[in-house]
């Protein structure tokens, strides 16, 4: 009896495990309405925010912009609101540029961290062909998934205005960063904020203008 109950302990142990974050996400065909697509759109101007990141406990605030140099072609710098520059990011196609960095954020880890929260929400590497498609129980929404090895994307998308809501950055099924997206206004959200899970990260975006 106690080795009969020392298994489905264990069982129970390793489902828990490796359903993880996502286990209940119930997997459906692709629906007719359209996949995730940029947030930004394909081809656009500028996008000014007003920002803060607060990173183990110091806050960093003042303006974001996001600018296409051409297709596929991001340049993204944040500056004081008195017009300091804190960094200066390119990112083309799957390379990234580093400009300039002030010591405070140029650390290994937390620089890759942050350039990586970008071309996250740039969606600029997304492609229709490679979603798995999913229901979440807790919500009206579907749930795009991007397989990258052990990393993968959730994208989720309000089934009824087919907005979408907010992205989970996963490690297997540990859910790593999630972004949140608020407030739409002309098909784009008016506020995002960017929560990390295993580090002592936050980045807040509030538009200005476009």
């Amino acid at each position: 009896m106690k080795n009969l109950l020392l298994s489905s302990f264990i069982a129970l142990l390793i489902s828990g495990c490796t359903l993880g974050h996502y286990g209940r996400l119930n997997k459906t065909i692709k629906p007719e309405s359209p996949s995730p697509k940029s947030i930004f759109g394909e081809n656009f101007n500028s996008f000014l925010f007003k920002t803060n990141i607060r990173v183990y406990g110091k806050d960093f605030s003042g303006l974001l912009v996001t600018k296409q140099m051409q297709p596929n072609d991001y340049r993204v710098i944040f500056t004081t609101e008195l017009g300091m520059k804190l960094f200066d990011f390119e990112f083309k196609d799957t390379s990234f540029t580093l400009h300039y960095c002030v010591p405070q954020f140029n650390k290994p880890a937390l620089l890759k961290t942050i350039q990586k929260d970008i071309q996250i929400l740039l969606m600029n590497d997304i492609k229709a062909e490679t979603f798995e498609v999913f229901t979440s129980p807790k919500d009206s929404s579907y749930v795009y998934r991007i397989k990258n090895n052990k990393l993968h994307n959730y994208y989720f998308l309000d089934q009824n205005n087919k907005q979408l809501v907010k992205i989970e950055h996963a490690k297997k099924n540990t859910k790593k960063t999630t972004f949140t997206l608020n407030n739409y206004s002309d098909n784009f959200p008016s506020t995002i904020l960017i929560q990390h899970h295993d580090i002592k990260l936050k980045i807040e975006l509030n538009l200005l203008k476009k």
